[in-house]
């Protein structure tokens, strides 16, 4: 993995100054002075002053995610921009008083000339000879509108549609990192969604778990190939690069577009007969090791209940009485008495996850039902690691717990 750039300070007597790698370099303009922020030894953010942000919070996806994220803005009725980033992509999202106003992208496909495109409201040659036209003063929607190419409603009803997918494509990142600058509202390019921004998190929420499934039925390593159907309808480009076959990831490379659509897209060529696929053959038979398990393709619910299920053997083949896990749902500590009531371990010591989050759920909706389960599930772990420590050998419960390190990092 490609190291991080780095800064790196340089104090001489009252002076400072800090040495930049030009990645990080290429962001900093002599005309734009920044404002630093001290937080103790462990580090310090830099801000634009022209920005004229009130406040601020700023981590990792690795540490909070994108729904807690957005958990945050909602809950503070916050006003000011959301910027999200992983490598080349970046996402910004504008908020008034807690809702979505306006949205961008980096991604090409996110933008709205490709959109139009895609909507069928332009072709690619009038979208090129418009972004022939763009300047810093004059935007693609004002050459579109003047040039009578879209009308106005057409214009506001593409950008609506660009704004929720640039955020419902947010809930796909679980990399990157996060800073929102709380400050006015914009005052120009500003939209209305067809749903509160509650509900649009939701639908995220939703979509980034049916991608998780269809992922997990698609991995990457599977081998497809064309059917005896054809191309699929709108992306005969993309099959044109099938040629004999290749893998879904190679494929997946190809294709500009969310990988909610990609992965759909896949379930539907593959059921209409346009896309055969077989899966790749097992590298070697799976063995006791949990190093290298692919975590990035379960749902939280499943990381937690298969290192549950981890515990439990160790202990089973350490000669260890697993009881020991199930004395916890049988007498849980206090507050989640009500979470475990009547849920039960299965033989390999994994939790009945249906009953614990129909003991959870609340009027506040499915997202804090799946929070409360989560944070049940993650005090059973934290007890069953700490349990195990005590009974097993040290070099076994510090694999464990290293484990469980590694499934706190992608945890949504």
């Amino acid at each position: 993995m490609a190291s991080k750039p780095r800064a790196t300070p340089r104090v001489s007597g009252e002076s400072a100054s800090l040495d930049l790698e030009r990645p990080l370099a290429t962001v900093v303009s002599p005309t734009r002075p920044l404002v630093a922020h001290f937080h103790a030894p462990e580090g310090l953010v830099l801000l634009p002053e022209s920005l004229g942000a009130s406040g601020f919070f700023a981590g990792s996806l690795g540490a909070l995610s994108v729904e807690e994220v957005f958990a945050q803005i909602l809950s503070g009725i916050r006003t000011g921009q959301l910027i999200v980033q992983h490598d080349a992509v970046r996402r910004a999202v504008a908020f008034r008083d807690g809702q979505v106003v306006f949205a961008t992208s980096s991604e090409r496909w996110e933008r709205l000339g490709s959109v139009m495109v895609r909507l069928g409201l332009l072709t690619e040659d009038q979208l090129a000879g418009a972004l022939a036209q763009v300047t810093p003063a004059r935007r693609i929607g004002q050459v579109l509108t003047s040039q009578g190419l879209v009308s106005e409603a057409s214009l506001y009803s593409a950008m609506t549609f660009v704004v929720r997918e640039v955020v419902l494509n947010l809930f796909e990142m679980q990399e990157g990192s996060f800073l929102f600058l709380e400050a006015k509202a914009p005052a120009v390019d500003a939209v209305k969604l067809p749903e509160r921004t509650r509900d649009l998190v939701l639908t995220g929420i939703k979509r980034a778990e049916e991608t998780g499934r269809l992922r997990r039925r698609f991995p990457d390593d599977m081998h497809v190939q064309p059917g005896p159907r054809g191309a699929l309808p709108g992306e005969e480009a993309l099959f044109a690069t099938l040629g004999e076959g290749t893998s879904l990831g190679a494929l997946r490379a190809r294709y500009a577009g969310s990988q909610y659509a990609f992965y759909n897209g896949v379930e539907e060529a593959v059921r209409g007969g346009h896309l055969a696929v077989q899966a790749a053959p097992p590298a070697q038979a799976p063995g006791p090791a949990v190093e290298g398990m692919a975590w990035e393709l379960l749902s939280a619910e499943e990381r937690y209940n298969l290192l549950l299920s981890l515990v439990h053997r160790a202990l089973r083949e350490a000669g260890r009485d697993v009881d020991l896990l199930r004395g916890f749902v049988d007498a849980p500590p206090p507050g989640l008495e009500d979470a475990y009531q009547g849920v039960t371990l299965g033989p390999d010591g994994r939790v009945d996850v249906a009953r614990l989050r129909a003991n959870v759920s609340t009027s506040g909706g499915e997202a804090v039902g799946r929070a409360m389960a989560l944070e049940a599930l993650d005090a059973f772990v934290s007890y069953a690691l700490f349990s195990a420590r005590n009974v097993l050998p040290a070099d076994v419960a510090e694999r464990l717990a290293n484990t469980y390190r590694t499934l706190q990092g992608g945890l949504s």
